[in-house]
């Protein structure tokens, strides 16, 4: 294994012929742009290094030649912001930083990252400004990709006709996230709702207060899903009945980290049920008498209702110039021999800045950079290494170093063959590495944005779908379903997807036609699908569903896709059944009670 760089200062006796031409080297090989601009508010390049043609498709001279050719390049939206910072940088003759796009030769758009730092004379005053840029097309796309991928799931949590939300698994319910739904059903702001960590228990009606705060005591304590009916106390007073359900997500060794649910007013139901047990005691009024059965009846239909569940400047001398140009660039520049003596090899002073060591530390040992590799990727960069040194081919490498001080700095290495022996093997590489620290964090951040929408998405105890607006009749073109969908319906995501007519097969044929009519009536007016209804799982089950939609639209009020949300409401209509049954042997006892007396209903 062989050295990665060596000292700068002084060089070997043996290399003093040919200094001019290893630091011209060093520039013009280095995989960037290395350049010397006047300081001025719209600075002339007085040197552009060659690499500028790889990027722009232009050669150096034609800038130095043509002042405005670069600026003619610049893409229009960006022109603005390049000047502030620009600005900014001189009047604080401080590190000039910018990322931008530029037009290329050919017309792609090349995102360029441009740092440049003042070189001063012996009176501190600027002479030039000098700075290095270089291609960062693919890592916009790459973060392009990932924000659309956390928007994506955003929208599916954000514009859900329900509340979805994350607590802690305390005494207090403490918030943890909230959608934006929140709003809209009890009159509080997300930010609101998240400030006051115990807001869900003062929220809750006096009467369901003792009940709910009992369930989750001893959900928390069992980790069962949770599911009830409670009523909250609006900002203007209102009382909003919820269909709560959630499940607890625990970590890979079994801890407890969070409730995730979701909240679905079922105000309206609820006030149908109550006209429902007004008719059943003003029903309870008339008999005089009631039989122990009916008293029974009437104490279990109580507990089931109670117990029910919900669901980031050039120099003169050239080798004093190159020598500069190397060593004040933002980034390390190196030279890496390969094969017999380490003569050629060199390592820019930026290795300090870096890494904390001095070049004399760093080189003080041929394998000493390999210690300060991270654990988790020395065996791939020295097996990267490797396969350059044996091949010839370019070294490019993101990876992480130890810094002195012991905190880890994320780098960007890139090095190129720039001499081979005389039988042909490879000789020396030349190359540089970037702090992309910060990018790296800001990568994480969005990583994991993304993977907790996505999760509050999968994991809810509910489906959640995407559908395409104006479909033919009958049809249902799905863009979006989660994997909930066959816990419920035992048919996958996929073999719904794949079937437009999935939606008129399913539904029982006595809720066929008033399905269809409504939702054809919500394809015509755009107003919101909610209906409950009878489908046939995979395996003949019939399964009650209540599904619940809004149609989202663009900036110009042009149809998008329905956004919906389905739960399986199967145990709460079988109870509603069972009352109302009851409520008709009521309606007999009566009319038998009647007749016994010699009464006709229009007598009492």
């Amino acid at each position: 294994m062989t050295e990665r760089g060596a000292s700068a200062e002084p060089l070997d006796p043996r290399l003093q012929g040919w200094s001019e031409q290893l630091y011209r080297m060093l520039v013009e090989r280095v995989p960037a742009v290395v350049y010397i601009d006047t300081n001025e508010q719209r600075p002339d390049t007085l040197y552009m290094s060659p690499q500028i043609e790889q990027i722009l498709g232009y050669p150096a001279e034609r800038y130095l030649r043509d002042p405005s050719q670069w600026y003619r390049q610049v893409y229009p939206d960006d022109v603005d912001r390049i000047a502030a910072e620009w600005r900014r940088a001189r009047e604080d003759q401080d590190l000039f930083e910018c990322e931008y796009r530029m037009v290329s030769a050919d017309d792609r758009i090349v995102w360029i990252r441009d740092s440049a730092l003042p070189i001063r004379d012996d009176r501190g005053e600027i002479l030039f400004w000098q700075g290095v840029l270089y291609d960062v097309t693919e890592e916009k796309q790459h973060e392009e990709e990932l924000r659309r991928a956390e928007q994506q799931y955003r929208a599916l949590v954000e514009n859900l006709p329900a509340i979805v939300y994350l607590v802690a698994p305390d005494d207090d319910r403490r918030t943890i996230y909230v959608s934006p739904q929140v709003e809209r059903a009890l009159g509080y702001t997300r930010q609101e709702w998240l400030d006051q960590p115990d807001i869900w228990m003062e929220l809750l009606h006096p009467d369901d207060r003792e009940p709910a705060l009992a369930a989750l005591d001893e959900h928390n304590r069992t980790g069962e899903p949770w599911s009830r009916e409670y009523r909250l106390i609006a900002a203007d007073g209102r009382a909003v009945w919820f269909r709560d359900v959630a499940t607890l997500v625990r970590d890979a060794d079994g801890t407890p980290l969070y409730w995730q649910g979701i909240q679905l007013d079922i105000t309206e139901l609820k006030d149908a049920e109550e006209e429902l047990r007004k008719a059943h005691a003003e029903l309870e009024r008339r008999v005089a008498e009631r039989t122990a059965e009916l008293e029974e009846a009437n104490v279990l239909l109580s507990l089931e209702i109670a117990e029910r569940r919900r669901a980031e400047a050039e120099l003169a001398e050239a080798e004093r110039r190159y020598r500069l140009l190397a060593e004040q660039i933002p980034a390390v520049t190196y030279t890496w021999g390969v094969g017999e003596g380490l003569l050629e090899a060199y390592t820019s002073p930026r290795i300090t800045d870096l890494l904390g060591y001095t070049v004399e530390e760093w080189h003080r040992d041929p394998d000493f950079w390999m210690s300060r590799l991270h654990p988790d990727d020395r065996r791939r960069v020295i097996a990267a290494t490797l396969r350059s040194e044996t091949t010839g081919e370019p070294f490019r490498e993101e990876y992480r170093y130890l810094h002195k001080d012991g905190h880890i700095v994320w780098v960007h290495d890139e090095a190129v063959l720039v001499g081979r022996h005389a039988d042909g093997r490879p000789r020396l590489f030349q190359g540089f590495m970037l702090d992309i620290s910060a990018r790296k964090e800001a990568e994480a951040a969005r990583s994991e944005a993304e993977e907790r929408y996505r999760t509050l998405v999968e994991q809810l105890p509910a489906i959640v779908y995407v559908e395409e607006p104006n479909r033919p009749p009958g049809e249902s073109h799905l863009r979006y379903l989660s994997p909930q969908v066959e816990v419920i319906t035992g048919y996958t995501a996929e073999e719904l997807t794949a079937d437009p007519t999935h939606f008129e097969r399913m539904l029982h044929p006595d809720d066929r036609a008033r399905v269809l009519a409504a939702n054809a009536r919500c394809e015509e007016t755009g107003e919101p699908f909610d209906e409950v209804y009878r489908i046939f799982t995979k395996d003949g089950r019939v399964v009650w569903l209540h599904s619940r939609a809004v149609l989202v639209r663009d900036e110009a009020g042009r149809p998008r896709y329905w956004h919906g949300v389905t739960l399986d409401v199967t145990e709460q209509r079988a109870t509603l059944q069972r009352l109302e049954a009851l409520e008709r042997r009521y309606a007999d006892l009566a009319f038998q009670t009647f007749r016994t007396l010699g009464l006709h209903a229009d007598q009492v």
